[in-house]
Parts: structure tokens; sequence; C-alpha cells
């Protein structure tokens, strides 16, 4: 009897178990198993601001990574031209402000006062759709010219504030030398004994 009823309580737990667990939600780090691709496909970055004359290295490194070793297509202000990706997935640029007109990348593009933008695409191992993009922006700040009426980078005149000195600085310059001559003069007839 204890036997019997050993295996009826044995049987009965195991039917109960195998209910329960059946009922049972999967568990939440196993749910969307295997996991899901990458869906922010695109981004940008705002690197900051550069100078004439400054070399900085740009890291492109889109949140769904390029594959590594890829060719990645990129576009600095409107030219094209390919690079590869490194192992972590990024892809990295040496960039050299040559002047306010020039940028030297890979080849040499056209830099602009104010906003410069610099898009990579290339294939991903985790986007969603297999394509990553990734932009970054920088700002060039241009050298301003002065004197009266001069012109920003921007080609915008800028205003005329102040007094121009330059020709008044001239005339006292005149007055100071005339007096100097008058007094040399003088001097020179009262040593003399003509005054």
């Amino acid at each position: 009897m204890r036997r019997k009823f050993l295996a009826t309580a044995l049987a009965f737990s195991a039917v109960t178990g195998a209910a329960v667990f059946s009922l049972a939600a999967p568990a939440s780090g196993q749910a969307g198993y295997p996991p899901g691709l990458c869906t922010a496909t695109t981004g940008t970055q705002d690197v900051g601001t550069v100078t004439v004359g400054q070399q900085f290295v740009l890291q492109l490194a889109p949140t769904c990574v390029f594959t590594a070793g890829a060719r990645v297509t990129i576009n600095a202000n409107g030219v094209t031209f390919d690079d590869v990706a490194e192992p972590n997935g990024s892809v990295l640029l040496n960039v050299n402000v040559l002047s306010t007109t020039e940028l030297s990348i890979n080849p040499i593009v056209p830099a602009r006062c104010g906003v410069n933008t610099v898009t990579a695409t290339g294939p991903s191992p985790t986007a969603q759709g297999g394509v990553s993009t990734q932009t970054a922006n920088f700002t060039l700040t241009c050298p301003t010219t002065g004197g009266t009426g001069g012109t920003t980078g921007t080609g915008r005149t800028l205003s005329r504030t102040g007094a121009d000195t330059v020709r008044y600085a001239a005339v006292a310059l005149a007055l100071v030398v005339a007096g100097s001559m008058v007094v040399l003069v003088t001097r020179r007839r009262r040593a003399d004994g003509t005054a």
C-alpha cells in the first residue's frame, strides 16, 4: 500500500509540475531569442570647432557597427571616396585643415567656413537591412579680415565701428615734425646771433 501511495504521489507531482511549467511564461532574458537586428542604422555626431592648420582624427563610429575590413563609402562636402572599416567597426579619417577652402582627408576635398559634413555608409553585420550610416559635422572658423569695411570668411561685410585713427595719427606726426623743425631753426638763429 505504501508503494502504491508513493507511486501515485510521484505521478501526481510529475503531472502537476508539467502543467505548471507549461503554463509559465518564458524567462524575460530568453524572450526574442535569437537577438534582433540593430535598428539605429543612422547616426550623427558633432565634432566641434576647428581652425585652419589644425589636424585631427575623425572617428565615424555608428551604433550599428560597420563590418570589419569592409569598404565604406565616404562623402566629405560632396566628394565621394572609399575607406576600410577598422576591426572595431568604425572608420578613422585623418583630417588636415589646409585652408578655408581645402581639407586633406584622403583626397583633397573642399572646405567650408561654417559647418562641414562627412558621412560614412557601409555594410553592417548587425544593422537592419545590412547597411549603416554615420555622419559627423564640424565647424570651420574662418579668420576675418581687419580694417574698415572688411569681410568675414563668409563674404559678408563687417560694420564700421569707432573712428579711423590712421589719418589723425599721420596728421599729428606731421605737426610734430614741423614743430621740431621750427625749434631747430630758431635755435640756430639765436646761436648765430641773427635772431
